[in-house]
C-alpha cells in the first residue's frame, strides 16, 4: 500500500503540470489569433470610467457632452483588446485625457509592434488581472481608505491564540473543545465584519494578481518609456511586504479548482485569513501608495499600448499625427471614422481664421463627418494614431454640441438645454487654449428668423477677434451661410435623384449645397402630387426673396 503513494502523487503533480500547460497553451493561441481584431465582451463602461472619474485634476479632459456627441463608447469598446481590468480603464482615462506623454506611450506601442514575443508574454502575464474586482484596485491608494484601530491588534493575536492551541492539542486533548467554541466566534466575527471587510478584500486581492502583471511587463521598460514605467522595478520591491500579505487572500478562480476555492474560504473564516491581512495591509497601504499607484498606471499604460498595437494592426490605413503651433493650419488627407466598414475619405484644410460650415441634404452624411473629423482628433492627441493619410493640426481641447435631448427630470427643453450648451461653449472660447467646436444643426429647436441670427451671432463670435479656435458647423440654412460668407469656408454633400432613388457620394465638395431632398422623400414616400406642387412652388417663391434679400446686402 505505502508504495503506491509515491505513484500517486506522482500522478497528481504530473496532472497539475499537464493542466497549467494546457492553460497557457490555450491563452498564448488565444492572444495570437485575436491579434488585430477587435474584441466581443461585455463591458461595465461606469465601472471602466471610475478611475478617471476618480482623479481630482480632468482640466483639459473631454466633458460628458462631447464624449457621447462623438460616440467615443462605441469607439471605446472598437480600440480595447486589452487583458487587464486596469489597461482598459487607463485606456478610457487616455481618451478622455487631455494630451500627455505621447512620446512615451507611441514609445510602448512600438515595443509592441517589434516584439511580438515580449508583447505575448506581456499579455499573458495581465490576463491574470481580470477579475471585475481590479476595476476598483485604485481605491487602495486612498490612504484614508483602510483604518486600522489600535485594538485591531486582537485580531492576530486570536488567530495565533488558536493555531497554537491547535498543535498543542495532541498533548492537551481537553484544547479541542475550547478550539471548536474559537471556531465559532470566528464565524460570528467574520459574517459582523461582512459588509466592511468583503469589498475591501475583493480589491486587496488583485494586489497579488497586479504585481505579478507588473513583474511580466517590466520588459517594456526603456528609456524612451522612462516617463510612464522608469519607476516599475523599484516599485516592485517597494512592494515586496504587500505583495506577501496579499498572498494569504489571494484566490484565483481561472487557476484553482472549485474543492481547493472552498477549503481556502473555510480556512479564511476559521482563522480570520482576510480581517488579518487587511490588518497588516493597512500601515502598508498608507505608506506605500504612491509605489502601488505607479505600478497601477504603469502596467495599465503598457496594456492600452499593446491594445492601440493591436488596433493599428487591423486598421487598413492609417498614420501618426504631426502637430503644428497654434496658429497654424489644419490638413487633414483622407480621414476616415473607424467605426464605419468601408467609409468614404474626405479631405479637409483650414487657415486662419478657422471656419467651415458643413452644408447638404438629409441624410447625405454632414453628421458623420463632423463626428469623423471631433473622433481623429481626439486619436491623434492620445493615442497617437489617425485613420488618415496625412494630419496636421495643432492640438486642440475638443468641445461639441451634436446630440439632442430634452433634460425631462430638469423640465427643460431641447432648446433650452443646447442653450446651456453652446454658451457653455462660448466661455470655453474665452481661453487662450486652441478648441475645435463642433455644432450640428445649432439652435434647430426654435424658429428660422432667430436660430439664424442667433447661430451668426455665436459662430462668429468662436473665431472673432483672432482667436486660433476652429469651428465646424453643419447646417441647413442657406441664409446662413450668406450672413458667414467672410469668415466660413463653405463645403457640402451630393445627393442625386436616380431611378427614383435618392443616392448619395459622402463625398466633400467645396461650395454650398445646390439640391434638397426634402420634398423629394415626399415624393418618393407617396405624397400627394397636389402636396408636391405646392411644396415646389412655394420654395421657389422663398429662394426669390433670398436671393433678392442677398442682393440688397451687397448693394
Amino acid at each position: 500500500m505505502l508504495p503506491r503513494i509515491p505513484v500517486i502523487i506522482i500522478a497528481i503533480i504530473s496532472f497539475a503540470l499537464w493542466s497549467l500547460w494546457k492553460t497557457r497553451r490555450r491563452l498564448h493561441e488565444r492572444i495570437r489569433s485575436t491579434w488585430g481584431k477587435a474584441i466581443k465582451r461585455e463591458r461595465d463602461m461606469e465601472a471602466i470610467s471610475d478611475f478617471f472619474r476618480s482623479r481630482d485634476d480632468t482640466s483639459g479632459a473631454l466633458d460628458d457632452r462631447t464624449w457621447n456627441d462623438l460616440l467615443l463608447d462605441d469607439l471605446f469598446k472598437h480600440l480595447d483588446r486589452t487583458e487587464s481590468t486596469v489597461g482598459r480603464q487607463l485606456l478610457y482615462h487616455r481618451l478622455r485625457s487631455a494630451p500627455y506623454r505621447l512620446d512615451e506611450f507611441e514609445a510602448l506601442i512600438q515595443i509592441a509592434t517589434a516584439d511580438a514575443h515580449k508583447r505575448e508574454r506581456a499579455q499573458a502575464a495581465l490576463s491574470r488581472l481580470n477579475d471585475p474586482s481590479g476595476y476598483y484596485l485604485h481605491t487602495l491608494t486612498n490612504p484614508s481608505e483602510f483604518v486600522r484601530e489600535r485594538w485591531h491588534f486582537v485580531y492576530p493575536v486570536w488567530t495565533a491564540a488558536i493555531v497554537f492551541a491547535l498543535l498543542a492539542v495532541p498533548l492537551l486533548p481537553s484544547l479541542l473543545l475550547i478550539i471548536v467554541i474559537a471556531f465559532a466566534i470566528n464565524f460570528v466575527v467574520r459574517f459582523a465584519t461582512a459588509d466592511r471587510i468583503s469589498r475591501q478584500v475583493m480589491w486587496f486581492r488583485q494586489v497579488g494578481p497586479l504585481l505579478s502583471a507588473a513583474r511580466g511587463a517590466t520588459a517594456f521598460d526603456t528609456s524612451e518609456a522612462r516617463s510612464i514605467i522608469g519607476h516599475l522595478k523599484s516599485d516592485l520591491s517597494a512592494l515586496s511586504r504587500l505583495g506577501r500579505i496579499a498572498r494569504w487572500v489571494s484566490r484565483d478562480p481561472a487557476t484553482t479548482d472549485p474543492i481547493t476555492l472552498s477549503i481556502i474560504e473555510y480556512l479564511n473564516i476559521l482563522f480570520l485569513m482576510d480581517v488579518n491581512a487587511l490588518y497588516f495591509a493597512a500601515g502598508e497601504l498608507r505608506s506605500k501608495s504612491d509605489h502601488l499607484r505607479r505600478v497601477i498606471e504603469a502596467v495599465g499604460e503598457i496594456d492600452a499600448a499593446i491594445a492601440v498595437a493591436s488596433f493599428r494592426t487591423g486598421a487598413r490605413e492609417w498614420t501618426r499625427p504631426r502637430f503644428r503651433e497654434a496658429h497654424d493650419s489644419v490638413t487633414f488627407m483622407d480621414l476616415r471614422h473607424p467605426l464605419i466598414e468601408n467609409a468614404v475619405p474626405n479631405s479637409l484644410a483650414l487657415a486662419p481664421p478657422h471656419g467651415l460650415l458643413v452644408t447638404g441634404s438629409n441624410m447625405s452624411g454632414k453628421s458623420t463627418f463632423l463626428r469623423t473629423v471631433g473622433v481623429n482628433v481626439v486619436l491623434a492627441q492620445t493615442i497617437t494614431t489617425c485613420l488618415a493619410v496625412r494630419y496636421e493640426a495643432p492640438i486642440y481641447r475638443v468641445r461639441s454640441c451634436i446630440g439632442r435631448a430634452d433634460d425631462l427630470l430638469a423640465g427643460k427643453s431641447y432648446y433650452l438645454v443646447e442653450v446651456e450648451s453652446v454658451l457653455d461653449l462660448v466661455r470655453a472660447s474665452a481661453s487662450s487654449a486652441p478648441h475645435l467646436f463642433i455644432f450640428d444643426e445649432i439652435f434647430r429647436g426654435t424658429n428660422a428668423i432667430e436660430r439664424i441670427a442667433a447661430a451668426e451671432a455665436v459662430l462668429g463670435a468662436l473665431i472673432g477677434n483672432g482667436k486660433l479656435h476652429v469651428v465646424l458647423a453643419a447646417t441647413h440654412d442657406n441664409e446662413l451661410v450668406d450672413l458667414l460668407s467672410q469668415t466660413f469656408a463653405v463645403c457640402h454633400f451630393e445627393d442625386m435623384l436616380m431611378d427614383e432613388r435618392l443616392t448619395f457620394t459622402y463625398h466633400l465638395t467645396p461650395g454650398p449645397a445646390l439640391s434638397r431632398n426634402a420634398i423629394a422623400l415626399l415624393r418618393l414616400n407617396g405624397a400627394p402630387e397636389s402636396v408636391i406642387r405646392q411644396a415646389l412652388a412655394r420654395a421657389a417663391e422663398l429662394d426669390g426673396h433670398r436671393r433678392n434679400a442677398v442682393s440688397s446686402r451687397e448693394l
